[in-house]
């Protein structure tokens, strides 16, 4: 196993559980959040997707699924500052921005102050004018998504096929979209005067510094990478194996 690095005082982001579906890594997401109860850390900012609503089959929600909610309200509970962005798959939760339950912060977006630079924290779909524009068509693409998964998972199982079918990053189409998000996400952070921006969404995870200083960080997914960004001194982008 993988051992974070951060400091006490630092801020961790992490995105993109999409607890409900059977493809979640709820159980290595579960190990992480033990480590971050071990040592917890001055803040950590969900920002977003932590649940499916768009395709949930409620049955897959379980006592792992409840351990993650649990583990989460434990680290506040410690003193670690908690913050819940809700993103696209459960916007649900924008209705209660600006709310705060018991010791756990919701909000549209978050700013990070540290070592006297501002960091943009959101979960990113803003940029992304096909699901914002086109919501139900996203939903019947999820499901989509999902169906390949089952495919690829049967075709790897039956007839030894190592790629998956349905992996976004084998897509070059979907790598111009990401290039897009980014770009989008960026000149917002630059219009804003902020020295960097942290989002997920894409479930594409990346650390991007351009000429002008600016950070681009995408904190990930729990789905394929087990991903997330730390913020201190520096911006970092770690991985927990």
């Amino acid at each position: 196993m993988s051992i974070p690095q951060y400091h006490k005082n630092d801020t961790i982001v992490i995105s993109d559980f999409h607890l409900g579906t059977k493809n979640a890594k709820v159980e290595k997401l579960s190990r992480f959040l033990t480590v971050l109860l071990e040592n917890p850390p001055h803040r950590v900012i969900v920002a977003g997707d932590a649940f499916e609503f768009w395709s949930t089959n409620y049955k897959n929600i379980g006592r792992q699924e409840h351990q993650i909610v649990t583990k989460l309200s434990a680290l506040s509970e410690l003193g670690t500052k908690l913050v819940y962005i809700p993103g696209n798959h459960d916007r649900a939760f924008r209705a209660f921005s600006k709310f705060a339950f018991g010791k756990i912060k919701i909000c549209s977006e978050y700013i990070i102050r540290s070592d006297h630079k501002k960091y943009l924290v959101l979960h990113g779909d803003e940029f992304d004018s096909f699901t914002r524009n086109h919501v139900v068509i996203s939903i019947l693409l999820d499901q989509l998504y999902i169906l390949l998964v089952k495919v690829s998972v049967f075709a790897r199982r039956f007839f030894g096929k190592k790629k998956s079918l349905s992996s976004k990053k084998h897509s070059s189409k979907y790598g111009e979209i990401v290039e897009k998000i980014r770009a989008l996400a960026l000149a917002y952070a630059r219009s804003r005067k902020f020295n960097g921006i942290i989002m997920g969404h894409t479930h594409w995870p990346e650390l991007v510094r351009n000429p002008d200083d600016l950070i681009y960080a995408n904190c990930g997914d729990w789905i394929d990478n087990c991903s997330f960004v730390v913020v201190g001194e520096d911006v970092t982008l770690q991985y927990f194996k």
